[in-house]
């Protein structure tokens, strides 16, 4: 199982992907969104694939449930979005998917500060 610093840097360096991604999409007109996307799925999988590892933050049964119901279902629309060659979707998955679970690790890290 991934540690809090390993996360940390995992969220950092989706950050990045999705800042990349989605901003050369709606600022330079980038099309490759769903190339660069499927070069990221390891990174993706792997981030997300913590949150179902097990309880890690101590949450209440049902919001835990909850937070796998959300992540699974995030995976499912990144899946679908390479699949179908979705560009809307991947951009949508990226920036309010993927990016709240990035937020997670970044919000801890704000706190800190």
């Amino acid at each position: 199982m991934l540690g809090g610093l390993q996360m940390r840097e995992k969220a950092e360096a989706l950050w990045v992907v999705i800042d990349t991604i989605c901003g050369g999409y709606h600022i330079y007109k980038d099309e490759g969104v769903i190339e660069k996307a499927r070069r990221e799925a390891g990174l993706v999988r792997e981030y997300c694939s913590f949150f179902l590892q097990g309880n890690v933050f101590g949450m209440e049964e049902e919001e835990y449930q909850n937070l796998c119901a959300y992540v699974i279902q995030v995976l499912k629309d990144f899946v679908e979005a390479i699949e179908q060659t979705d560009t809307v979707l991947m951009l949508d998955t990226l920036d309010y998917g993927i990016r709240e679970l990035v937020d997670i690790y970044r919000e801890d890290d704000r706190k800190r500060a």
